[in-house]
Order: structure tokens, then sequence, then C-alpha cells
């Protein structure tokens, strides 16, 4: 990923997609993803993820029993350089429920992109369009980046 993409940026918000694409190698936007979240830990750019990422990238790991993944996953969200997981309260529900109402979202994407905004982060980072429609913080795609 070209450095220079989010140099306008100072705190990137993360969308769960992200961190499975690093974990998942996949095959397309593992390799940028990569690249992104080592810039995160070199201090480059700081973030914000949300707890409910937390519980959308545990599912697939618990469900296959593949306890070193979700051990992985846990530890980057408690000791990841320059990350700031932000936790679902009553402000963050009654953004979430505005762009529901707003944009039709699903509640997840609802709940992070409502972190990501009471955190104040810059930019929202992503792989989901439909999330470009989002006028309240700048979404920006992996794809393009």
């Amino acid at each position: 990923m070209n450095a220079s993409s989010l140099s306008s940026f100072k705190k990137v918000a993360l969308d769960t997609n992200i961190f499975i694409y690093v974990f998942e190698q996949h095959p397309e936007f593992g390799e940028k993803a990569k690249r992104l979240l080592e810039q995160i830990e070199e201090g480059t750019y700081s973030a914000i993820a949300s707890t409910i990422s937390l519980t959308e990238i545990l599912v697939k790991p618990i469900r296959d029993g593949n306890l070193a993944l979700e051990k992985q996953y846990k530890l980057l969200f408690t000791h990841f350089p320059n990350l700031s997981v932000v936790s679902v309260d009553t402000i963050v529900a009654e953004r979430a429920a505005f762009l529901r109402g707003k944009y039709g979202m699903k509640t997840p994407d609802a709940l992070v992109i409502s972190c990501a905004i009471i955190a104040q982060a810059d930019v929202f980072v992503t792989n989901d369009v439909r999330l470009e429609q989002v006028e309240e913080i700048p979404c920006k795609s992996l794809a393009q980046l």
C-alpha cells in the first residue's frame, strides 16, 4: 500500500475485514492489509478498532476449533502497538441507531463505524463499498489504497 494514500490522516479506524485479510492471508488484499497494520505498528498512524470486530473475527476460529488463530486474534486486540479498542456503550449504540436509520446498514457495521466516529478517527478503512455512502466519516476502500 502506498503510504501517501492515507498520509493526510493520523488516526485510522479499521473494519473487521482488514484483520481477517491479514490472518487468513487473503490472496488479493492480505498484503495490503498487512502493510497497513505494519504502518500502525511502526507509529505512522494510530488506529481504532471496535470490540464488535473482535466478536466478528473470533467466530470462524471458534467454529473451526482453531485455537491458535483464536489466540492470535485475542493477542492482537489486547497488545498491538498503536491500536485502541473501543467498547460499545450507550453513546456508540445511539450513534449506531442513527446510522442504521439513515443508511439502512446492518447493526455490526453501524456499531463499528460508530466506534470510529466517537473515537474521532480521521478515516474508516474497509473493503465494503456499501459503507462509502456514510457522510459522517470518510470511508476508504482498501482496494483503492
